[in-house]
């Protein structure tokens, strides 16, 4: 099975869950100032996309991509379009991996200089951000009125009906989710 495939869909769900939630604050509430690495709901969603777009541009092989400036400070709307399409470029990335792309090294623009990773490695720690930092955000929103969604599964069929809504509207399926082709 993709397990990278399987992790890229879960980011995709978590941050869909994540933003719908964010979507109900106030501008007031969203930029507040708050206990946390990137001290505001603004600046840790900001964060997240930013990471996800160098990390991705490298992934992707762009090397000259990853000179550019990633850390806007977005207004929300803005941000959730933007990680929504960012969530779907990795999505794409990680259905087209096979076996023998996860040990491929890709090229990181670092400012001391060029260094490499394996794909594997590298995907695993995105995906150990994204968590991560989505979990800061889940903290903040408890001082808020919005309360903070569930982010602690992945994809138990017994937690189905609780993400139904949500899987149609990413059109995701347990087949999709579960499939297995990476060790082709």
């Amino acid at each position: 099975m993709n397990y990278f495939l399987a992790q890229a869909l879960n980011n995709q769900w978590a941050n869909h869950r994540l933003l719908n939630a964010c979507a109900q604050l106030s501008e007031a509430q969203y930029l507040a100032p708050r206990t946390g690495f990137f001290p505001s709901i603004q600046g840790t969603l900001c964060h997240i996309l930013e990471v996800d777009r160098y990390y991705l541009t490298a992934l992707e092989g762009d090397r000259e991509g990853q000179d550019q400036d990633f850390s806007q400070a977005l207004a929300f709307a803005s941000l959730m379009q933007h990680q929504t399409r960012t969530d779907r470029r990795l999505v794409t990335f990680c259905q087209s991996l096979r076996e023998q792309d996860l040990a491929r090294k890709v090229d990181l623009v670092r400012v001391d200089g060029v260094v490499q990773e394996r794909i594997d490695r590298l995907l695993l720690h995105l995906f150990e951000h994204q968590i991560h930092h989505r979990g800061q955000v889940h903290g903040m929103l408890s001082g808020t009125d919005v309360p903070p969604p569930q982010l602690d599964e992945f994809f138990l069929d017994c937690d189905r009906r609780f993400r139904e809504k949500e899987e149609q509207a990413l059109q995701l399926s347990a087949p999709y989710v579960w499939r297995g082709f990476l060790l082709d």
